[in-house]
């Protein structure tokens, strides 16, 4: 495997913002087929029909009678199509059905159908695919993005495809597990930058019902006509493996935050519409030439504009809040005045796109803090961008879109300081609550409705001039006049323990399952330290491979190590975790016998 820096391909010839990882990073399946076999299947659904486009090849050395039959598993009784294909030919088959009264996808209701595809040779099957899929209208207008007839905001996240130490070389299970977080962590929307990501995590936002902005491979830099060539084949490969998610509204058609070229966009967004009709493409330009930049995709796209009147509709802020990117305001130990900055980057963007109407909405840069290969924040390739660390361990500011959740889903409330004599006196808190009352050591401090942010869906709660006193803060959000959340801060003690908390605890020996362990340095209360920066060495027992740093520094208190099962190696692994001056800390992983068919669900 050749991972030489290749400048004559997208993304690289210039700088990249993130990191181009060598070696295969996805799952690899060897394809035994008949010699009749499809191609390609694309299922649209066009008002209440389901059509299935099938590309079927002969690949015999006769003519053969094939028949393509569909089916739309419990809904729908079969329809098919029957014609002869000429030895060594290739031919589309194109079929439809009608569904009764359609169950609509969307992220509240993400219904998927599945569709079944036989195919038959003179008469004997030969072919059974099966493809799932979403029914529902969307379009971008110059007043927002509708879905189903429905306003939507789209309230979104970037997201790179990348975990510490591993690049993007993980098991589908931490794809679809990044998505789950993006979801539950109060987001409808995720763009992937910049490039195609794995099936596994987009099948997962099918599954959940998060809105998907997909884009080819490719940051501010374009190249000569062979690089561009590149490009065009990257669109169109990118179009034709993902086509049938429903959770994809969009394509990506312009390489991000690159200047304008119109011969080549002309041509991608030509390729795009001739490829999938049913799909408008975006295009995200730099913010620098945002007055003068031409407009040639269907939606228009800039990174870190918030116009109050944009140049072109439908518009979308493809990233924004990029104001603490280089002042230590991202770090996982910001202080709390630091971390109220942070916040506020993010705040104030998605209080103007909920406020404006010709906004589409929002994509916060970024969900996960990721290295990088330009290094230009100077900050040892990692990029503090994010609402979460490296780790997926959540920032402050992440319980902001939490807190954007309905209530009726889960009452929601977070106080935004340490609670200690160096935390600022004014006190944000973030619910979705209708009220909160805060009290210091079980002293009232008053009661208040939102009044932070106030154009958000849940604006926040700011209580000002809040003297410290060492002990606890509570914040107890109340719904309809009832208590329906409570949350407290406890003034962090001296160091004492270290605890090891797994996201698994079970593994399958595989040889390529895996699970984050995170370290946490607590005081004798269970508080965690969060400006400590304490080395902790590592130890592992047992056939697993470890990955990671075995003395490792903590990061506002915390940081994690993975651990990868050895093919057919089952037994338990015993993890230690140390540190001078505190108690340690150990926890055990069981890996299972694997026997090719079995995997460790979600938990």
């Amino acid at each position: 495997m050749d991972s030489t820096k290749r400048c004559d391909i997208p993304p690289e010839g210039g700088e990249v913002d993130y990191c181009l990882f060598g070696g295969i990073v996805r799952n690899v399946n060897m394809i035994i087929a008949d010699e009749i076999y499809a191609e390609n299947i694309f299922i649209t659904t066009p008002e209440s029909y389901v059509t299935a486009t099938v590309k079927i090849k002969n690949a015999s050395n006769e003519a053969r009678e094939i028949c393509a039959e569909l089916i739309v598993l419990d809904n729908s009784s079969a329809v098919s199509e029957k014609r002869v294909i000429p030895a060594g030919e290739c031919e589309t088959f194109e079929i439809k059905t009608e569904i009764e009264d359609p169950k609509l996808w969307s992220p509240d209701f993400p219904y998927l159908y599945t569709a079944e595809i036989r195919v038959k040779k003179d008469g004997e099957m030969c072919v059974i695919s099966r493809v799932n899929f979403g029914i529902r209208h969307f379009e971008f207008k110059s007043d927002g993005f509708f879905l189903n007839g429905e306003l939507l905001k789209l309230r979104g996240v970037n997201r790179h495809e990348q975990w510490p130490w591993q690049g993007r070389a993980v098991p589908d299970k931490l794809q679809k597990r990044d998505a789950d977080m993006i979801k539950t962590g109060g987001f409808n929307a995720v763009r992937c930058s910049h490039y195609p990501q794995s099936p596994a995590f987009l099948s997962r936002c099918d599954e959940i019902g998060l809105i998907v902005f997909e884009e080819a491979p490719g940051w501010q830099h374009v190249g000569d006509e062979a690089w561009q060539a590149v490009y065009m084949e990257n669109i169109k490969e990118m179009i034709l493996r993902d086509f049938n998610h429903p959770s994809i509204v969009t394509w990506g058609v312009r390489v991000n935050e690159s200047w304008d070229n119109a011969a080549l966009y002309k041509k991608t967004c030509a390729l795009a519409k001739s490829l999938d009709p049913t799909r408008p493409t975006h295009g995200v330009r730099r913010n620098e030439n945002y007055d003068t930049t031409e407009h040639i995709e269907d939606i228009f796209c800039a990174n870190y504009q918030y116009p109050e009147t944009p140049r072109f509709t439908p518009f979308v802020s493809t990233e924004h809040s990029w104001e603490h990117w280089t002042d230590g305001c991202g770090l996982p130990g910001a202080s709390d005045a630091e971390a109220m900055a942070f916040t506020k980057s993010f705040a104030d963007v998605m209080d103007y796109y909920y406020k404006n109407p010709l906004c589409c909405g929002g994509f916060a840069w970024s969900m996960f803090d990721y290295n990088n290969e330009v290094n230009y924040t100077k900050s040892g390739h990692v990029f503090y961008s994010g609402l979460y660390d490296i780790f997926r361990h959540k920032k402050s500011t992440s319980f902001l879109f939490l807190s954007q959740k309905s209530s009726s889903e889960n009452a929601i409330i977070y106080i935004s300081n340490y609670w200690t004599e160096n935390s600022p006196e004014n006190i944000e808190v973030y619910s979705n609550c209708d009220e909160v009352e805060l009290f210091i050591n079980g002293k009232s401090q008053g009661r208040k409705k939102p009044n932070f942010y106030v154009n958000i869906p849940h604006p926040a709660f700011l209580f000002k001039n809040v003297k410290f006193e060492p002990g606890e803060l509570t914040a107890v959000g109340f719904l309809n006049g009832k208590e329906a959340a409570r949350a407290t801060r406890r003034t962090p003690e001296k160091a004492a323990y270290l605890a090891l908390s797994p996201d698994y605890t079970k593994l399958v020996a595989d040889g390529s399952d895996m699970t984050s362990i995170t370290i946490t340095l607590c005081d004798k209360n269970g508080t965690r330290l969060p400006f400590a920066e304490n080395k902790v060495k590592i130890e592992l027992h047992g056939d697993a491979d470890f990955i990671g740093e075995s003395e490792i520094a903590l990061e506002g208190g915390r940081c994690a190590f993975m651990v990868k099962s050895r093919f057919n190696q089952p037994g338990k692994i015993l993890c230690t975790a140390s540190s001078a001056g505190v108690k340690s800390a150990s926890c055990e992983i069981e890996i299972l016998e694997y026997t090719g068919e079995n995997d460790v669900p979600l938990p």
